[in-house]
């Protein structure tokens, strides 16, 4: 499903999800994944270091981290998967336009 958009011949897994509002939650590599028609909400615990993300994201965003210490930001580039974590943190990013 890409849009919120049901119908007489929507499948039911659409008008379910249209319903429910979660079109699609999983756990891979370490992330938590929710994707819906209109965004992706990403978090993970990670390690500090070259990271990849389990999604394309297709404009850049922003990723925010932390930890017991400190906080910050990493900007994620269009079509880039790849970013580094300054430091072992808790982190979010919600990449819009990219649910599938």
């Amino acid at each position: 499903m890409r849009s919120g958009i049901i119908n007489a011949n929507s499948p039911r897994e659409d008008i379910w999800g249209a319903l429910t509002g979660v079109w699609n939650e999983y756990d891979e590599r370490g992330w938590h994944i929710v994707k819906t028609p209109f965004f992706v909400s990403l978090s993970a615990t990670l390690q500090a270091g070259p990271q990849i993300l389990p999604v394309t994201p297709r404009r850049a965003a922003v990723l925010s981290w932390a930890n017991a210490n400190a906080n910050g930001i990493v900007v994620l580039k269009a079509l880039d998967r790849n970013f580094v974590l300054p430091d072992n943190a808790v982190v979010e990013a919600t990449l819009f336009g990219t649910g599938e």
